[in-house]
């Protein structure tokens, strides 16, 4: 039976191996951040549409990205549901410019306030409908559990909730319940009213209905829709029905699929903020300071047993045996520093979670991401490290 060398090499001392394991511990907990910041602020920036219950999305041609108040007319949506294909259209109305919200004692901020028909049941969380179906005034709302502290909401007690003095653009509002959405680039919190709400708080949303009729008259609030929800019957194609829908439509509207447009909300962030680049570099410089950290620890190893690996280098053993040695002393000093990282990662996830109000997952795809460079800086690290036994001498060691 062969001697796990290696093992034993890494596991005699258990002190010395804890703190190799902090050290790289270390830079998988920067990594895990960096990667975790990255995509917490995109999946914030999509979190809404991830949450609805849609098949396609219709939206103004002008409207580059969903935080932008480009709106289209009422009409295309009654237009909507005459196509063939199509379930339910339901209208979403999206206030940020007009909402202003002040809990009494706090300031005023302005805030994202969205609007549904109160039974559309718009979300794949039934629990989020049921509360939406409650709001039985046009002055309750709920509110986002992840709005920022700054604003004042209760977070604990739903009864102190409701007994909340609040305000949304000058008019006293009713909070009665809580929802879970997230902040994001754009908004620090969000508030979720009923369409009779959009029209009691947002009565000029939807600006004047024009020069030719009389000065002074505004067009009704709910003429103006921000995103419009079509869900399609069981068995229609989403592309061909999509085709139709803009077809009958016309210039007014895109239509996206619900996949394609949390694509373009991403790529839209990513390509006009420099966070990418921020968080990719603050990545690549948590591998780097892994190898770094691994190499010192690898090599001071290599320094102390020097005797010993010259004895082996004396018997026989070649190169390749010294590569796999190493290299296998590197992954388990990196497997070590990587449990304790991922476990700590997770911990600070839910932290930053609910500090910032950010969406932050550590979903199968990230934790395989940090591994595979976990796996990189352990490979890089041993590299490194072996060319101190390849160069050395057998003979001069024993003088």
């Amino acid at each position: 039976m062969r001697t796990p060398l290696a093992w034993l090499n890494v596991t005699n001392n258990l002190g010395r191996m804890m703190l190799s394991a902090l050290g790289i511990g270390f830079a998988v907990v920067l990594m895990f951040s960096q990667i975790g910041f990255l995509n917490g602020l995109f999946d914030s920036a999509v979190e809404v549409l991830r949450l609805l219950d849609t098949d396609l999305v219709i939206l103004s041609p002008a409207r580059y990205t969903v935080p932008s108040e480009q709106r289209f007319e009422y009409g295309l949506i009654d237009r909507a549901k005459g196509v063939e294909g199509v379930r339910v259209a339901i209208p979403m109305y999206i206030d940020r410019s007009l909402a202003q919200a002040r809990v009494i004692g706090h300031v005023s901020r302005s805030i994202r306030v969205i609007g549904f028909p109160k039974d559309s049941k718009p979300f794949i969380d039934p629990e989020m409908n049921r509360s939406l179906e409650e709001l039985s005034d046009a002055s309750m709302a709920l509110v986002d559990r992840r709005s920022k502290e700054a604003y004042g909401f209760e977070k604990r007690s739903v009864e102190r909730l409701r007994a909340q003095a609040a305000e949304l653009s000058g008019k006293q509002i009713v909070l009665r319940d809580w929802v879970r959405i997230g902040t994001d680039f754009v908004y620090d919190g969000t508030l979720l009213i009923s369409e009779a709400g959009v029209e009691h708080f947002f009565p000029s949303r939807a600006g004047q209905a024009g020069q030719a009729v009389v000065e002074n008259l505004r067009r009704p609030p709910l003429s103006a829709v921000d995103l419009g929800l079509i869900r399609l019957e069981p068995h229609a194609d989403p592309a061909r029905v999509a085709l139709d829908l803009q077809a009958r439509l016309g210039s007014g509207i895109e239509v996206f699929t619900k996949k394609q447009l949390i694509s373009r909300e991403i790529g839209f962030w990513a390509r006009n903020t420099p966070i990418g680049i921020i968080f990719s570099i603050g990545t690549i410089m948590g591998l780097v300071i892994g190898v770094i950290i691994c190499y010192q620890i690898l090599f001071t190893d290599i320094q102390d047993h020097m005797a010993e690996y010259a004895t082996l280098k004396a018997m026989g053993y070649g190169s390749g045996y010294f590569l796999r040695f190493v290299l296998s002393q590197a992954f388990y000093l990196c497997l070590f520093g990587f449990l304790p990282g991922w476990l700590v990662s997770w911990l600070l996830y839910q932290w930053l979670s609910e500090w910032t109000g950010l969406v932050m997952r550590l979903d199968a795809g990230r934790v395989l991401l940090v591994a595979v460079l976990t796996l990189v800086m352990s490979g890089l690290s041993g590299v490194l490290a072996v060319r101190k036994l390849w160069r050395s001498d057998p003979a001069a060691l024993f003088k």
